[in-house]
């Protein structure tokens, strides 16, 4: 049976390249000699996962780690199926589990050759990231990438080594770098040549092409709003339901309505984790995207009008990507706002026959502000 499962898993790593056998490798922690062949690393890669169980699982992220946990109590082969993940699964994208989505549901399965390994050596995995402080650490690390959705690599050593007292305790700030380089979000993430860390799972629900244009094209945003320890964690508690500002007023004011109308709580963290997902979109496009996760819980106009102020407010009080961690209430009132020129008090008399002239949403404001009418005195008009 050893050697089936060997074959299984060398046979679902040949259609990769060498780099993607590699850079897999990495991420479960086995590093693979660069000299070798293909099908050498294949097979090095597959004796790994199949004999190495114990160590490979604790590189995994706490999210895979809980999901697993809940199938290893289902017999070999079952599904287990919930609501609509936000993202795609790492141990999906490995081939480690099968993975379906549906309209409304996510369908998990371990690979059947697999299964006896993880069973068998999951509960260490879990044993030894509780007792390293892996849990709360890797919840630092991915708040912070829940909150800016990318970031500079220095930002992020600020960041930690702010929590952490390094000055009074060099053998902590030794421990939380090898726990920053060695961490699953930080191998699960993508560094690139200019130092900016995102995580893939993330990025597939907004490119960085359109992160980074709307970000330079903001040069007044110059710095990363502050968050505390408490912040980001908060951010990060929850992997698989990352539902960011779920303690603020305004997600206080979402999850209270999502609990009127019937939903459980899953289904709030659910629904909640893909509305702020969605408000990343910006501009009106996140709100309007929002509308169909309500689809069939509301009775009546009354509770759709109700529905959307609630996840316009939440959505104009998250912290968003383009903004490097500001609201959009915050940018307004924090650099929009102190822009704003007063409207004068006579409006110069219009002659017979004029009518006053119509001012399109992208035209200059008429104030003089320089700002576009849309993002001056037109936010004011009813």
């Amino acid at each position: 049976m050893l050697e089936q499962d060997l074959e299984f898993i060398f046979q679902s790593l040949m259609p990769r390249t060498k780099m993607q056998i590699s850079q897999l490798g990495n991420m479960l922690g086995c590093e693979l000699k660069s000299n070798l062949r293909k099908s050498e690393m294949a097979t090095g890669l597959a004796d790994y996962i199949i004999n190495r169980s114990d160590e490979w699982l604790r590189c995994l992220p706490q999210r895979e780690l809980d999901l697993l946990e809940i199938m290893v109590k289902m017999e070999k082969g079952s599904e287990f199926r919930t609501f609509l993940q936000p993202y795609r699964t790492m141990l999906g994208m490995f081939g480690f589990i099968a993975e379906e989505r549906t309209e409304d549901s996510s369908i998990f399965t371990i690979v059947p050759e697999l299964y006896d390994s993880i069973k068998d050596h999951l509960p260490m995995a879990l044993s030894f990231r509780a007792v390293n402080s892996y849990m709360d650490f890797e919840a630092l690390l991915m708040g912070i990438l829940n909150t800016y959705g990318l970031v500079e690599h220095k930002k992020v050593v600020e960041i930690v080594s702010g929590v952490y007292d390094f000055e009074t305790d060099p053998q902590l700030a030794v421990q939380s770098m090898q726990f920053l380089y060695e961490s699953s979000v930080m191998r699960l993430s993508v560094v690139r040549n200019d130092g900016i860390i995102y995580h893939k799972t993330l990025m597939e629900r907004k490119s960085l092409d359109d992160v980074i244009p709307e970000r330079k094209s903001r040069v007044e945003i110059k710095d990363y709003r502050q968050f505390s320890k408490e912040e980001f964690m908060a951010a990060g508690f929850n992997p698989l339901y990352p539902f960011v500002g779920k303690d603020s007023p305004s997600g206080k004011k979402l999850t209270a309505f999502m609990e009127k109308i019937g939903l459980g709580e899953e289904e709030r963290n659910v629904i909640g984790t893909l509305v702020w997902l969605n408000a990343q979109e910006g501009g009106t496009k996140g709100p309007m995207n929002a509308m169909h996760l309500f689809d069939g819980l509301l009775k009546g106009f009354d509770q759709l009008q109700e529905m959307m102020g609630i996840v316009q407010e939440y959505m104009n009080n998250v912290p968003k990507w383009i903004f490097k961690g500001y609201s959009s209430h915050e940018v307004f009132e924090k650099y929009e706002k102190p822009n704003l020129q007063p409207l004068p008090d006579q409006m110069p008399p219009m002659g017979f026959g004029m009518g006053v002239p119509r001012v399109g949403r992208n035209d200059p404001c008429p104030c003089g502000s320089g700002l576009k009418y849309k993002n001056c005195h037109g936010k004011y008009k009813s």
